[in-house]
Protein backbone atom coordinates (compact mmCIF):
# COMPACT_ATOMS: atom_id res chain seq x y z
CA UNK A 1 0.00 0.00 0.00
CA UNK A 2 2.67 2.63 0.86
CA UNK A 3 4.62 1.45 -2.22
CA UNK A 4 1.49 2.15 -4.43
CA UNK A 5 1.44 5.63 -2.50
CA UNK A 6 4.42 6.65 -3.13
CA UNK A 7 4.40 5.52 -6.81
CA UNK A 8 1.34 7.41 -7.20
CA UNK A 9 3.28 10.37 -5.50
CA UNK A 10 5.90 10.59 -7.49
CA UNK A 11 4.26 10.10 -10.97
CA UNK A 12 1.87 13.39 -10.25
CA UNK A 13 4.66 15.05 -9.00
CA UNK A 14 6.33 14.46 -12.08
CA UNK A 15 3.36 15.05 -14.27
CA UNK A 16 3.15 18.70 -12.25
CA UNK A 17 6.33 19.49 -13.40
CA UNK A 18 5.71 18.60 -16.93
CA UNK A 19 2.52 20.61 -16.76
CA UNK A 20 4.73 24.03 -15.46
CA UNK A 21 7.13 23.29 -18.31
CA UNK A 22 4.12 23.52 -20.92
CA UNK A 23 2.55 26.28 -19.11
CA UNK A 24 5.54 28.35 -19.50
CA UNK A 25 5.30 27.39 -23.18
CA UNK A 26 1.87 28.99 -22.96
CA UNK A 27 2.77 32.25 -21.58
CA UNK A 28 1.43 34.59 -24.44
CA UNK A 29 -1.77 32.42 -24.82
CA UNK A 30 -4.71 32.98 -22.79
CA UNK A 31 -5.23 32.24 -19.35
CA UNK A 32 -8.05 29.83 -19.80
CA UNK A 33 -5.62 27.37 -21.18
CA UNK A 34 -3.23 27.56 -18.94
CA UNK A 35 -6.31 27.25 -15.95
CA UNK A 36 -6.88 24.48 -17.52
CA UNK A 37 -3.82 22.71 -17.56
CA UNK A 38 -3.13 23.24 -13.88
CA UNK A 39 -6.76 21.77 -13.60
CA UNK A 40 -5.20 18.81 -15.14
CA UNK A 41 -2.35 18.67 -12.97
CA UNK A 42 -4.94 18.56 -10.10
CA UNK A 43 -7.04 16.17 -10.97
CA UNK A 44 -4.16 13.95 -11.71
CA UNK A 45 -3.74 13.45 -8.11
CA UNK A 46 -7.12 11.82 -8.09
CA UNK A 47 -6.59 9.13 -11.04
CA UNK A 48 -3.76 7.29 -10.24
CA UNK A 49 -1.57 5.97 -13.66
CA UNK A 50 -2.08 2.22 -12.02
CA UNK A 51 -5.88 2.85 -12.47
CA UNK A 52 -5.73 3.50 -15.96
CA UNK A 53 -3.37 0.91 -16.35
CA UNK A 54 -5.82 -1.68 -14.41
CA UNK A 55 -8.68 -0.76 -16.14
CA UNK A 56 -6.73 -1.08 -19.28
CA UNK A 57 -5.71 -4.63 -18.27
CA UNK A 58 -9.73 -5.53 -17.54
CA UNK A 59 -10.64 -4.23 -20.63
CA UNK A 60 -7.71 -6.53 -22.54
CA UNK A 61 -7.82 -6.42 -26.55
CA UNK A 62 -10.05 -8.55 -28.84
CA UNK A 63 -8.49 -11.53 -30.59
CA UNK A 64 -9.96 -12.47 -33.39
CA UNK A 65 -11.48 -16.01 -33.88
CA UNK A 66 -8.97 -18.67 -35.23
CA UNK A 67 -5.91 -16.18 -35.22
CA UNK A 68 -3.74 -14.66 -32.73
CA UNK A 69 -3.70 -10.64 -32.12
CA UNK A 70 -1.59 -8.42 -34.09
CA UNK A 71 -0.22 -7.28 -30.30
CA UNK A 72 1.37 -10.89 -29.59
CA UNK A 73 4.43 -10.79 -31.76
CA UNK A 74 7.94 -10.85 -30.63
CA UNK A 75 8.80 -7.21 -30.30
CA UNK A 76 6.03 -6.25 -28.58
CA UNK A 77 7.00 -9.37 -26.20
CA UNK A 78 10.31 -8.49 -25.65
CA UNK A 79 9.19 -4.95 -24.75
CA UNK A 80 6.35 -5.78 -22.47
CA UNK A 81 8.50 -6.06 -19.24
CA UNK A 82 9.58 -2.44 -19.56
CA UNK A 83 6.35 -0.73 -20.09
CA UNK A 84 4.30 -2.97 -17.63
CA UNK A 85 4.30 -1.82 -13.77
CA UNK A 86 2.53 -5.30 -13.13
CA UNK A 87 5.37 -7.08 -14.58
CA UNK A 88 8.37 -5.64 -12.61
CA UNK A 89 6.91 -5.60 -9.04
CA UNK A 90 6.51 -7.93 -6.49
CA UNK A 91 3.79 -8.27 -4.51
CA UNK A 92 3.85 -9.20 -0.94
CA UNK A 93 1.37 -9.45 1.98
CA UNK A 94 2.74 -7.27 4.19
CA UNK A 95 1.14 -6.22 7.95
CA UNK A 96 0.20 -2.90 8.79
CA UNK A 97 3.61 -2.05 11.40
CA UNK A 98 3.37 0.74 13.76
CA UNK A 99 4.83 3.36 11.26
CA UNK A 100 2.45 2.43 8.89
CA UNK A 101 -0.50 2.94 11.35
CA UNK A 102 1.05 6.22 13.09
CA UNK A 103 1.14 7.48 8.85
CA UNK A 104 -2.46 6.95 8.26
CA UNK A 105 -3.76 8.37 11.98
CA UNK A 106 -1.63 11.79 11.00
CA UNK A 107 -2.94 11.83 7.43
CA UNK A 108 -6.47 11.12 9.03
CA UNK A 109 -6.42 13.91 10.91
CA UNK A 110 -5.24 15.99 8.79
CA UNK A 111 -7.85 15.20 6.16
CA UNK A 112 -10.45 15.74 9.41
CA UNK A 113 -9.22 19.15 9.46
CA UNK A 114 -8.46 20.55 6.01
CA UNK A 115 -11.83 18.43 5.54
CA UNK A 116 -14.22 20.42 8.45
CA UNK A 117 -12.36 23.81 7.21
CA UNK A 118 -14.37 22.85 3.56
CA UNK A 119 -17.40 22.09 5.26
CA UNK A 120 -17.77 24.72 7.62
CA UNK A 121 -17.15 27.70 4.91
CA UNK A 122 -19.32 25.91 2.49
CA UNK A 123 -22.12 25.77 4.90
CA UNK A 124 -21.32 29.72 6.24
CA UNK A 125 -21.33 30.27 1.98
CA UNK A 126 -24.76 28.54 1.32
CA UNK A 127 -26.20 30.43 3.94
CA UNK A 128 -25.34 34.30 2.75
CA UNK A 129 -26.75 32.55 -0.29
CA UNK A 130 -29.77 31.75 1.09
CA UNK A 131 -30.04 34.93 3.29
CA UNK A 132 -29.64 36.66 0.13
CA UNK A 133 -32.36 38.93 -1.77
CA UNK A 134 -32.72 39.56 -5.32
CA UNK A 135 -32.72 43.72 -6.08
CA UNK A 136 -35.07 45.56 -8.48
CA UNK A 137 -33.59 45.86 -12.02
CA UNK A 138 -30.84 43.27 -10.52
CA UNK A 139 -30.60 40.43 -13.32
CA UNK A 140 -31.76 36.99 -12.14
CA UNK A 141 -28.11 35.78 -11.26
CA UNK A 142 -27.25 38.46 -8.84
CA UNK A 143 -28.25 38.82 -5.65
CA UNK A 144 -27.66 41.38 -2.60
CA UNK A 145 -26.71 41.28 0.60
CA UNK A 146 -26.48 42.74 3.73
CA UNK A 147 -23.65 41.21 5.20
CA UNK A 148 -20.16 43.49 5.49
CA UNK A 149 -18.01 41.43 2.44
CA UNK A 150 -16.83 41.40 -1.42
CA UNK A 151 -18.68 40.27 -4.07
CA UNK A 152 -18.09 37.14 -4.67
CA UNK A 153 -20.10 33.67 -6.44
CA UNK A 154 -20.97 31.27 -4.36
CA UNK A 155 -22.36 27.64 -5.41
CA UNK A 156 -21.29 24.96 -7.63
CA UNK A 157 -24.12 23.64 -9.57
CA UNK A 158 -26.62 26.69 -9.15
CA UNK A 159 -24.49 29.66 -8.47
CA UNK A 160 -24.89 33.58 -7.98
CA UNK A 161 -23.01 36.62 -8.01
CA UNK A 162 -23.82 38.20 -4.35
CA UNK A 163 -23.16 42.20 -3.85
CA UNK A 164 -23.03 43.82 -0.92
CA UNK A 165 -25.44 46.28 -0.37
CA UNK A 166 -23.29 49.27 0.28
CA UNK A 167 -21.17 48.98 -2.69
CA UNK A 168 -23.90 49.46 -4.84
CA UNK A 169 -23.86 53.02 -4.34
CA UNK A 170 -20.14 53.28 -5.36
CA UNK A 171 -19.75 52.19 -8.49
CA UNK A 172 -21.12 54.01 -11.75
CA UNK A 173 -23.27 51.61 -13.94
CA UNK A 174 -20.38 51.02 -16.75
CA UNK A 175 -18.32 50.02 -13.65
CA UNK A 176 -20.73 47.76 -12.33
CA UNK A 177 -21.34 46.18 -15.25
CA UNK A 178 -17.72 45.24 -15.99
CA UNK A 179 -17.19 43.96 -12.65
CA UNK A 180 -20.70 41.67 -13.09
CA UNK A 181 -19.06 40.44 -15.93
CA UNK A 182 -16.47 39.41 -14.56
CA UNK A 183 -18.17 37.65 -12.23
CA UNK A 184 -20.95 36.14 -14.41
CA UNK A 185 -17.49 34.63 -16.54
CA UNK A 186 -16.66 32.32 -13.50
CA UNK A 187 -20.09 31.45 -13.48
CA UNK A 188 -20.19 30.28 -17.44
CA UNK A 189 -16.76 28.90 -16.56
CA UNK A 190 -18.04 26.48 -13.86
CA UNK A 191 -15.20 28.15 -11.84
CA UNK A 192 -16.67 27.21 -8.24
CA UNK A 193 -16.73 23.47 -9.16
CA UNK A 194 -13.69 23.77 -10.12
CA UNK A 195 -12.46 24.65 -7.26
CA UNK A 196 -14.03 23.04 -5.35
CA UNK A 197 -12.17 19.45 -7.47
CA UNK A 198 -9.57 20.59 -6.32
CA UNK A 199 -10.03 21.49 -2.63
CA UNK A 200 -10.82 17.76 -2.41
CA UNK A 201 -7.53 17.05 -3.86
CA UNK A 202 -6.19 19.33 -0.92
CA UNK A 203 -8.18 17.57 1.44
CA UNK A 204 -6.88 14.17 1.05
CA UNK A 205 -3.14 15.50 -0.14
CA UNK A 206 -2.85 18.04 2.16
CA UNK A 207 0.85 17.02 2.73
CA UNK A 208 1.97 17.45 -0.57
CA UNK A 209 3.35 21.10 -1.12
CA UNK A 210 2.85 20.81 -4.87
CA UNK A 211 -0.83 20.52 -4.60
CA UNK A 212 -1.03 23.44 -2.30
CA UNK A 213 1.25 25.15 -5.38
CA UNK A 214 -1.18 23.95 -7.72
CA UNK A 215 -4.06 25.83 -6.01
CA UNK A 216 -2.50 29.77 -5.96
CA UNK A 217 -0.98 28.94 -9.77
CA UNK A 218 -5.33 27.98 -10.41
CA UNK A 219 -6.79 31.07 -8.71
CA UNK A 220 -4.16 33.55 -10.81
CA UNK A 221 -4.77 31.62 -13.68
CA UNK A 222 -8.82 31.82 -13.50
CA UNK A 223 -9.09 35.43 -12.39
CA UNK A 224 -6.65 36.31 -15.32
CA UNK A 225 -9.38 34.03 -18.02
CA UNK A 226 -11.81 35.95 -16.37
CA UNK A 227 -10.36 39.69 -16.96
CA UNK A 228 -9.46 38.69 -20.28
CA UNK A 229 -12.83 37.88 -21.32
CA UNK A 230 -14.60 41.10 -19.68
CA UNK A 231 -11.99 42.91 -22.02
CA UNK A 232 -12.82 40.73 -25.38
CA UNK A 233 -16.81 41.37 -24.93
CA UNK A 234 -16.25 44.78 -25.31
CA UNK A 235 -15.58 46.44 -21.51
CA UNK A 236 -13.06 48.95 -21.66
CA UNK A 237 -9.93 48.83 -19.89
CA UNK A 238 -9.35 51.97 -17.50
CA UNK A 239 -13.04 52.06 -16.62
CA UNK A 240 -12.68 48.07 -16.03
CA UNK A 241 -9.46 48.62 -13.46
CA UNK A 242 -11.32 51.66 -12.15
CA UNK A 243 -14.47 49.56 -11.48
CA UNK A 244 -11.69 46.87 -9.35
CA UNK A 245 -9.74 49.71 -7.42
CA UNK A 246 -13.28 51.00 -6.55
CA UNK A 247 -14.47 47.86 -5.08
CA UNK A 248 -11.15 47.54 -2.79
CA UNK A 249 -11.93 50.46 -1.09
CA UNK A 250 -14.65 49.36 -0.36
CA UNK A 251 -14.01 46.15 0.83
CA UNK A 252 -10.76 46.97 2.50
CA UNK A 253 -10.58 45.17 5.80
CA UNK A 254 -13.63 43.47 5.11
CA UNK A 255 -13.51 39.23 5.13
CA UNK A 256 -14.20 37.30 2.47
CA UNK A 257 -16.57 34.99 1.09
CA UNK A 258 -15.05 31.81 2.02
CA UNK A 259 -15.44 28.45 0.01
CA UNK A 260 -16.45 30.71 -3.03
CA UNK A 261 -14.88 33.13 -5.81
CA UNK A 262 -14.34 36.49 -4.54
CA UNK A 263 -13.72 39.95 -6.72
CA UNK A 264 -10.37 40.65 -5.38
CA UNK A 265 -9.12 36.95 -6.00
CA UNK A 266 -5.43 36.57 -7.24
CA UNK A 267 -2.87 38.79 -7.62
CA UNK A 268 -4.19 42.64 -7.94
CA UNK A 269 -1.34 44.23 -8.69
CA UNK A 270 -1.14 42.25 -11.55
CA UNK A 271 -4.31 41.54 -12.84
CA UNK A 272 -4.61 45.94 -12.73
CA UNK A 273 -1.55 46.14 -14.93
CA UNK A 274 -2.49 43.24 -17.79
CA UNK A 275 -6.00 45.10 -17.56
CA UNK A 276 -4.45 48.21 -18.50
CA UNK A 277 -1.92 47.45 -20.90
CA UNK A 278 -5.17 45.39 -23.21
CA UNK A 279 -2.45 43.25 -24.60
CA UNK A 280 -4.76 40.62 -26.70
CA UNK A 281 -3.32 36.94 -25.67
CA UNK A 282 -2.21 34.80 -28.65
CA UNK A 283 -3.96 32.26 -30.38
CA UNK A 284 -3.16 28.76 -29.47
CA UNK A 285 -2.44 27.85 -33.34
CA UNK A 286 -2.32 24.66 -35.07
CA UNK A 287 1.07 23.29 -34.52
CA UNK A 288 0.64 23.99 -30.77
CA UNK A 289 -2.96 22.57 -30.08
CA UNK A 290 -2.26 19.68 -31.88
CA UNK A 291 0.45 19.07 -29.51
CA UNK A 292 -1.67 19.99 -26.45
CA UNK A 293 -4.16 17.20 -27.93
CA UNK A 294 -1.34 14.49 -28.59
CA UNK A 295 -0.21 15.22 -25.15
CA UNK A 296 -3.01 14.95 -23.13
CA UNK A 297 -4.27 11.42 -25.38
CA UNK A 298 -1.22 10.27 -24.40
CA UNK A 299 -1.16 10.75 -20.98
CA UNK A 300 -3.86 9.09 -20.87
CA UNK A 301 -3.72 6.32 -23.74
CA UNK A 302 -0.44 5.25 -23.01
CA UNK A 303 -1.25 3.62 -19.17
CA UNK A 304 -4.76 2.30 -20.93
CA UNK A 305 -3.32 0.45 -24.18
CA UNK A 306 -0.26 -0.88 -21.80
CA UNK A 307 -2.78 -2.29 -19.62
CA UNK A 308 -5.06 -3.66 -22.21
CA UNK A 309 -1.69 -5.10 -24.34
CA UNK A 310 -0.01 -6.76 -21.05
CA UNK A 311 -3.44 -8.12 -19.80
CA UNK A 312 -4.20 -9.43 -23.35
CA UNK A 313 -0.94 -11.23 -22.96
CA UNK A 314 -1.75 -12.33 -19.42
CA UNK A 315 -4.56 -14.01 -20.51
CA UNK A 316 -3.18 -15.35 -23.76
CA UNK A 317 -0.77 -17.19 -21.87
CA UNK A 318 -3.51 -18.69 -19.51
CA UNK A 319 -5.59 -19.15 -22.18
CA UNK A 320 -2.51 -21.76 -23.52
CA UNK A 321 -1.89 -23.32 -20.31
CA UNK A 322 -5.46 -24.32 -20.11
CA UNK A 323 -5.81 -25.03 -23.96
CA UNK A 324 -2.55 -27.67 -23.41
CA UNK A 325 -4.15 -29.18 -19.69
CA UNK A 326 -7.25 -29.75 -21.28
CA UNK A 327 -6.27 -30.77 -25.04
CA UNK A 328 -6.53 -34.53 -23.46
CA UNK A 329 -9.28 -34.64 -21.23
CA UNK A 330 -11.98 -37.02 -21.31
CA UNK A 331 -15.38 -36.06 -21.89
CA UNK A 332 -18.79 -38.20 -20.82
CA UNK A 333 -21.66 -36.67 -22.98
CA UNK A 334 -25.33 -37.00 -21.44
CA UNK A 335 -28.91 -35.46 -22.93
CA UNK A 336 -29.80 -32.95 -20.68
CA UNK A 337 -33.20 -32.74 -18.84
CA UNK A 338 -35.49 -30.13 -17.37
CA UNK A 339 -35.82 -26.64 -18.41
CA UNK A 340 -33.97 -25.38 -20.76
CA UNK A 341 -31.60 -22.58 -19.73
CA UNK A 342 -28.48 -20.74 -20.79
CA UNK A 343 -25.49 -22.72 -21.67
CA UNK A 344 -22.79 -22.44 -18.83
CA UNK A 345 -19.34 -23.91 -18.08
CA UNK A 346 -18.32 -24.62 -14.46
CA UNK A 347 -15.48 -25.90 -13.45
CA UNK A 348 -14.68 -28.35 -10.06
CA UNK A 349 -11.28 -29.20 -9.10
CA UNK A 350 -10.24 -31.79 -12.08
CA UNK A 351 -13.69 -31.23 -13.73
CA UNK A 352 -15.24 -29.00 -16.17
CA UNK A 353 -18.94 -29.10 -17.22
CA UNK A 354 -20.94 -27.55 -20.44
CA UNK A 355 -24.25 -27.70 -19.58
CA UNK A 356 -27.39 -27.17 -21.12
CA UNK A 357 -25.90 -26.93 -24.55
CA UNK A 358 -26.50 -27.68 -27.79
CA UNK A 359 -24.11 -28.94 -30.93
CA UNK A 360 -24.51 -24.76 -32.07
CA UNK A 361 -24.05 -23.72 -28.94
CA UNK A 362 -21.48 -25.40 -28.06
CA UNK A 363 -19.31 -23.92 -31.50
CA UNK A 364 -20.82 -20.70 -30.87
CA UNK A 365 -19.17 -20.53 -26.88
CA UNK A 366 -15.89 -21.81 -27.17
CA UNK A 367 -15.41 -19.42 -30.42
CA UNK A 368 -16.64 -16.89 -28.72
CA UNK A 369 -19.27 -16.27 -31.29
CA UNK A 370 -23.39 -15.75 -31.74
CA UNK A 371 -25.01 -18.85 -32.35
CA UNK A 372 -26.32 -17.21 -35.59
CA UNK A 373 -22.59 -17.22 -36.83
CA UNK A 374 -22.05 -20.96 -36.63
CA UNK A 375 -23.42 -22.10 -40.06
CA UNK A 376 -23.62 -26.01 -41.86
CA UNK A 377 -24.99 -29.27 -41.67
CA UNK A 378 -26.32 -29.25 -37.71
CA UNK A 379 -29.59 -27.98 -38.23
CA UNK A 380 -30.82 -31.05 -37.20
CA UNK A 381 -28.71 -31.30 -33.66
CA UNK A 382 -30.72 -27.88 -32.47
CA UNK A 383 -33.39 -29.59 -30.90
CA UNK A 384 -31.05 -31.30 -28.39
CA UNK A 385 -29.85 -30.15 -25.37
CA UNK A 386 -26.45 -32.06 -23.73
CA UNK A 387 -24.28 -31.77 -20.61
CA UNK A 388 -20.63 -32.63 -21.42
CA UNK A 389 -18.49 -33.46 -18.21
CA UNK A 390 -14.74 -32.93 -19.20
CA UNK A 391 -12.15 -34.90 -16.56
CA UNK A 392 -8.54 -33.98 -16.75
CA UNK A 393 -5.54 -35.90 -14.89
CA UNK A 394 -4.56 -32.52 -13.12
CA UNK A 395 -6.36 -29.98 -11.50
CA UNK A 396 -7.46 -26.93 -14.17
CA UNK A 397 -4.90 -24.07 -13.61
CA UNK A 398 -6.59 -20.69 -12.68
CA UNK A 399 -10.41 -21.94 -12.37
CA UNK A 400 -11.63 -18.79 -11.41
CA UNK A 401 -11.13 -17.16 -14.62
CA UNK A 402 -11.18 -20.10 -17.31
CA UNK A 403 -11.49 -18.88 -20.67
CA UNK A 404 -14.20 -20.74 -23.18
CA UNK A 405 -11.66 -20.61 -25.96
CA UNK A 406 -9.69 -23.07 -23.87
CA UNK A 407 -12.26 -25.48 -24.66
CA UNK A 408 -11.99 -25.29 -28.37
CA UNK A 409 -9.33 -28.24 -28.90
CA UNK A 410 -11.35 -31.08 -26.68
CA UNK A 411 -15.06 -29.33 -28.07
CA UNK A 412 -13.67 -30.02 -31.48
CA UNK A 413 -11.97 -33.39 -30.93
CA UNK A 414 -15.84 -34.37 -28.97
CA UNK A 415 -17.17 -33.01 -32.02
CA UNK A 416 -15.66 -35.26 -34.31
CA UNK A 417 -15.74 -38.19 -32.08
CA UNK A 418 -19.03 -38.12 -30.80
CA UNK A 419 -20.96 -36.38 -33.68
CA UNK A 420 -18.54 -36.74 -36.93
CA UNK A 421 -18.85 -33.01 -37.04
CA UNK A 422 -16.23 -30.92 -38.32
CA UNK A 423 -15.13 -27.54 -38.16
CA UNK A 424 -13.69 -24.74 -40.19
CA UNK A 425 -12.68 -21.65 -39.54
CA UNK A 426 -11.82 -19.31 -42.46
CA UNK A 427 -11.83 -21.98 -44.99
CA UNK A 428 -9.43 -23.90 -42.34
CA UNK A 429 -10.37 -27.42 -41.17
CA UNK A 430 -9.93 -27.07 -37.38
CA UNK A 431 -8.10 -30.92 -35.84
CA UNK A 432 -9.01 -33.24 -35.35
CA UNK A 433 -9.92 -33.14 -39.33
CA UNK A 434 -10.72 -36.58 -41.90
CA UNK A 435 -12.65 -39.14 -42.97
CA UNK A 436 -15.03 -39.58 -40.20
CA UNK A 437 -16.43 -35.96 -40.28
CA UNK A 438 -20.29 -36.15 -41.56
CA UNK A 439 -21.23 -33.11 -41.57
CA UNK A 440 -19.43 -29.71 -41.52
CA UNK A 441 -19.63 -26.47 -39.13
CA UNK A 442 -18.68 -23.23 -40.82
CA UNK A 443 -17.59 -20.93 -37.92
CA UNK A 444 -17.58 -17.35 -39.69
CA UNK A 445 -15.86 -14.66 -37.52
CA UNK A 446 -17.39 -11.63 -39.30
Amino acid sequence: MIAALLNHLWQSTLFCGVVWVVVRLCRSNGAALRHGLWLTASIKFLVPFAALYGLGAWLGLPAPVGSEPLFFDPAVQAAGPMVSPVSISVVTRESAGGFTVALLVVWSIGVFIVGARWLLAWRAADSLARAARSAPGAPPDARVTDADVEPAVTGSFHPVVLLPVALLGRLSATQMNAVLAHEREHIRRYDNLKANVHRLVESLFWFHPAVWWIGRRMIEERERACDEAVLENGHEGPVYAAGILEVCRHCIDRPRVAFSVSALSGNLAERIRHILAGVRPAAVGFAKGHALLLGALACAGIPLITGAADGALRRQAVLDVNSRELAAARFQVETASGVRSRPAVVVNANEVFIRDSTVRDMVALVYDLRSSQVQGEIWWKDSVRYDVRLVTDQPVSNPESLDPSALRGVVTRLLAERFDLEIYVNQSCQEPCGPRALARATVSPQ
